[in-house]
């Protein structure tokens, strides 16, 4: 005797566990992923102003991990679940798209009311993260899959694409293909006014050579962050030689600052574009534990 089938076990399968976003957790933490390590692989395309990743970037990604995994939850909660749920009464899964505008909608203006935020970008922000984990859950749902099949899925995608960071970064690395090079320019090109953090920090270059310096960060190790020195003193154009080599272009330029009454003053290296120069210089021991950080100044 043939027993009758049971139309109930795709769900069956998943236990207590709602079927209506399966994977959309697995989703939603493999985008971050995937980002962060194309953004680690493209470091070498960005001006980094002498700072590099740095050991502490590598040392916080446990706790980076753990927060998206915790963002993850948060969001299938908020986000897919609601808009699953207002999706399978209607049958096609097309309906999740203006259900997630609607939802989007409602949380911007919350936000945008609530938390005076942005309405353009805070529904950027919630809308964006929200296709991949909302795609993910819907073909989980009608191919009936659980979460170990979505796992599965996500996991050898997620696979790939950091395979491709990794390769990616070890060639752009080896070959310097579309690395940042810092602005080759004339002497004239610094003369003028220079600004810092919000105009705390000014430099005025003069073509004579005179330089007029306020609050500018001392080269002593043993100096702290709020140890500044200003005054009037002398500035010099030191123009580094090219490499050569094809895509490297040799180390970069540099204005180095003489002020009589301040001991020896960081040189300020050349950064920016051509169209846009900034003058930095790195605060902080490299072999010391504390952070370091680059002090950065923008021509008026």
């Amino acid at each position: 005797m043939a027993m009758p089938e049971v139309q109930g076990a795709p769900d069956a399968r998943g236990g207590t566990r709602t079927r209506l976003s399966t994977g959309s957790e697995l989703a939603f933490a493999a985008q971050f992923i995937v980002a962060g390590a194309v953004f680690l692989a493209t470091s070498g395309m960005r001006d980094d102003h002498g700072l590099g990743i740095g050991s502490a970037v590598f040392a916080a990604i446990p706790l980076m991990l753990l927060a998206v995994v915790l963002a993850a939850y948060l969001h299938r909660v908020l986000f897919v679940l609601p808009v699953m749920a207002l999706t399978r009464p209607l049958g096609s899964p097309w309906w999740a798209v203006p259900w997630a505008a609607v939802i989007t909608a409602g949380y911007t203006l919350w936000a945008g009311s609530g938390l005076d935020l942005p309405y353009g970008w805070t529904a950027l922000w919630i809308a964006g993260p929200g296709v991949l984990p909302v795609a993910a859950a819907s073909y989980a749902h009608h191919r009936s899959l659980g979460w170990t099949g979505m796992a599965a899925r996500v996991g050898a995608v997620t696979g790939i694409a950091l395979l491709v960071c990794g390769v990616g970064a070890f060639l752009q690395e080896r070959t310097g293909f579309a690395a940042y090079e810092p602005p080759r320019l004339e002497r004239d090109r610094y003369v003028g006014q220079w600004i810092g953090d919000g105009g705390a920090r000014k430099l005025r270059l003069s073509e004579n050579g005179e330089a007029v310096a306020d609050n500018m960060p001392l080269a002593d190790p043993n100096a702290g962050p709020w140890d500044m020195c200003s005054g009037t003193g002398t500035w010099k154009f030191e123009p580094k030689r090219e490499s050569g080599g094809l895509f490297h272009r040799g180390p970069r330029d540099r204005v180095t600052l003489t002020i009589p009454g301040c001991g020896r003053l960081d040189a300020w290296q050349v950064a920016g574009t051509a169209e846009r120069p900034e003058l930095f210089c790195v605060i902080g021991d490299p072999d010391d534990l504390h952070p370091r950080y680059a002090v950065t100044l923008h021509r008026v």
